[in-house]
């Protein structure tokens, strides 16, 4: 019993560790079950990183025809296995290993430390332009490829070929030197005007040809120009002399540096004639040639013996037998010089005038190619930068009251010679002089202005449409001229012969010139320098006779020079406006020219305010006229029957009875001379 009892606390006991080991087994087995091992095998499908090349650069040109390839190394995820080198898109080398190595086909070297790699290969590559890339294997297959590059490879030596001179065509080949004439080459023997003949050549692609000139008692020209990817060279020599030996030298670099040359090419521009009807000689002439190793430029053929000059082979002087006399020129035989070859002697002269060191840079700038393009543009360039300077100078004085308007009236200003203002008149009270490039306002009763004009150089301006006013004031705006005056009006003269601010109307203005006095400091000479250049350039826009022919002299040897159309079109120009100019000054036959006196017949010297109006006032010119010794210059107009008025600071016109205001003088004749009685006393 006792025993029993033992065993029931015994079992007791137990049955709750059990059911905790139980618990605890059960809670612990996912942690159990997670820590299972299974094996399995994952394959490999991440490519290597690209190869990355380094050298023979993109477009490369060497000439190393065993070059040297090199690329930074690629990386992979597992284990890089080799490269594969490509060649104009074939595989030249399989299996390139990772380390440095060298065999029969490459050298390959490894720099570790910047992970570079570099193969030369050993056997020849072509001149031609290669393409090469590089691949990257792992051991799984996986590849990676780089850029595709191209390189040239150049170990030759440029060629060159000139194949014409002038009008001559040529096969004269650098790698051939035997190809060189042992004779100067005859250019232009059909064209007794032609010369600057052009250089026609071909050669390698992108090469640089270094020319060089030479001129017996001439300098030296060099010219540096590349041939064209096409491989074209051509080139265009200046004017050269005649009957001269010309040597050309050739300096041929391609662009990887090789060089080649092709020297002592000689050429020579016929001397042409012009048979007149004279009659040449008859004697029979025969010539002995004397060859020697080498043209002498220095000698040149006796002209004169028949329509066509003989050359020998060596380009030296045949010898005469006796039965013709080599120093008696035969009759009927002209030379020709194109005027462009005397113009071009003439400037080479001036040249030689100047410093050494000028007239270097002088004749580098004549045989530049920038010249080459100006030379043809010159006469249209010097055309509209003297108009576009002459704009700009006159509009600079009118910027503070800029308009379109004003742009209009500053144009017009331009070309005097066709808006020709002569109608009204502000000049200088004080020196009887001008007052150009002021502005004249228009003002209505209320003084506001309602048109402007700008005098010419002269000081006239024209009459402003006044139609639809009743009254008007007009007003002189500049800083270099006072206006009004404040000086009292001449008692002989009406107010608008001496207009100070007064209003105009139909029934007080008899449509006379209205003739404005102002006033400077102190004369014509203390006008600001800016403003004296101003008035100049309108002097030199109304085309004086000296500025017209200088004009057409320097457009003239521009067009024979270097002839083009632009420089013709302008030497046409300048002859239209001469002839234009001229007829005008012819189609007014009728002149007149004042002789003046003052207080007891002494000639009067200076400057008088003159108007002339037909009676029908449809007609009106004023003008500052200078008299000296007591007469005018002859002056042209298109009057029938005119009035005349003038005066001038202190003098007034004595009248027909001899009493002031003066009486005005009416002529109606083709030449017509006006004795002008003037006073002091008044």
């Amino acid at each position: 019993m006792k025993n029993l009892t033992i065993q029931k606390i015994r079992l007791r006991l137990l049955l709750p560790f059990l059911l905790g080991c139980l618990l605890s087994l059960l809670t612990a087995w996912p942690a159990m079950a997670s820590q299972v091992n299974v094996s399995a095998s994952i394959p490999d499908i991440v490519p290597p990183s690209v190869p990355i090349l380094i050298s023979p650069s993109d477009g490369a040109l060497t000439s190393d025809n065993t070059p040297t390839f090199r690329w930074y190394e690629s990386t992979d995820n597992l284990a890089l296995s080799h490269y594969v080198f490509y060649l104009n898109g074939s595989i030249l080398f399989n299996n390139v290993p990772l380390v440095a190595t060298e065999n029969s086909q490459y050298k390959l070297e490894y720099d570790s430390l910047n992970g570079i790699y570099s193969l030369t290969v050993k056997s020849s590559l072509s001149d031609k332009t290669h393409t090469w890339r590089v691949m990257a294997f792992d051991y799984a297959g996986n590849s990676a490829s780089s850029d595709t590059w191209d390189f040239i490879i150049d170990t030759l030596t440029p060629s060159f070929v000139l194949t014409k001179i002038g009008d001559t065509s040529v096969n004269i080949s650098a790698s051939n030197p035997s190809s060189v004439p042992s004779s100067p080459i005859i250019i232009f023997q059909n064209n007794a005007t032609a010369n600057e003949p052009i250089l026609i050549a071909n050669g390698e692609a992108n090469s640089t040809v270094k020319l060089t000139v030479t001129i017996p008692g001439d300098p030296t020209q060099t010219f540096t120009k590349n041939i064209s990817g096409s491989g074209n060279y051509e080139l265009q020599l200046g004017i050269l002399p005649r009957n001269t030996d010309i040597r050309l030298d050739f300096i041929i670099t391609d662009q990887v540096g090789h060089v080649s040359v092709l020297e002592k090419v000689y050429f020579r521009i016929a001397l042409q004639y012009y048979p007149t009807s004279s009659p040449t000689p008859t004697a029979a002439i025969t010539t002995t040639v004397t060859v020697t190793p080498s043209p002498s430029p220095s000698v040149s053929p006796i002209v004169g013996l028949s329509p066509t000059p003989i050359f020998s082979p060596t380009g030296l002087v045949p010898t005469l037998t006796p039965s013709a006399s080599p120093s008696a020129a035969p009759t009927g035989l002209i030379p020709i010089i194109p005027p462009r070859e005397i113009i071009h002697e003439a400037v080479g002269e001036a040249i030689e005038l100047l410093p050494e060191s000028t007239g270097e840079k002088v004749r580098d700038f004549l045989t530049s190619e920038l010249w080459k393009f100006l030379s043809v543009w010159f006469n249209l360039l010097l055309f509209l930068l003297f108009y576009v300077v002459a704009f700009l100078l006159l509009l600079s004085k009118f910027l503070a009251g800029f308009s379109w308007s004003l742009l209009g009236k500053v144009f017009s200003l331009l070309f005097p010679f066709l808006n020709q203002a002569w109608q009204h008149l502000v000049f200088d009270y004080r020196e009887t002089e001008p007052s150009p490039l002021v502005k004249v306002e228009l003002l209505d009763e209320n003084k506001q202005v309602l048109d402007f004009a700008i005098t010419g150089r002269s000081g006239n301006f024209n009459s402003f449409d006044v139609a639809n006013l009743q009254s008007w004031f007009l007003r002189v705006s500049d800083a270099n001229f006072y206006f009004p005056l404040g000086i009292d009006r001449p008692s002989q003269l009406q107010h608008w012969q001496f207009y100070q601010g007064q209003a105009l109307d139909r029934k007080v203005y008899a449509g006379q010139s209205v003739l404005i006095p102002t006033m400077r400091a102190a004369g014509q000479e203390n006008l600001p320098v800016f403003e004296r250049v101003r008035i100049f350039f309108l002097y030199l826009l109304e085309y004086p006779v000296w500025f017209w022919i200088l004009l057409v002299l320097l457009s003239a040897i521009f067009a024979l020079r270097y002839p083009s159309p632009a420089n013709y079109v302008v030497l046409a120009i300048y002859l239209i406006i001469g002839a234009y100019i001229l007829i005008t000054k012819l189609r007014s036959s009728r002149s007149v020219v004042l002789t003046a006196q003052i207080d007891g017949n002494h000639q009067f010297n200076g400057n008088l305010i003159t108007s002339f109006f037909e009676q029908n006032r449809q007609l009106l010119r004023s003008l500052v006229m200078p008299i000296s010794f007591g007469q005018s210059a002859a002056l042209k107009h298109d009057f029938k029957v005119a009035d005349l008025t003038v005066f001038a600071k202190g003098v007034a016109l004595v009248g027909e009875d001899k009493t002031l205001p003066g009486q005005q003088v009416i002529f109606h004749e083709q030449k017509t001379d006006v004795a002008l009685r003037l006073s002091s006393k008044i």
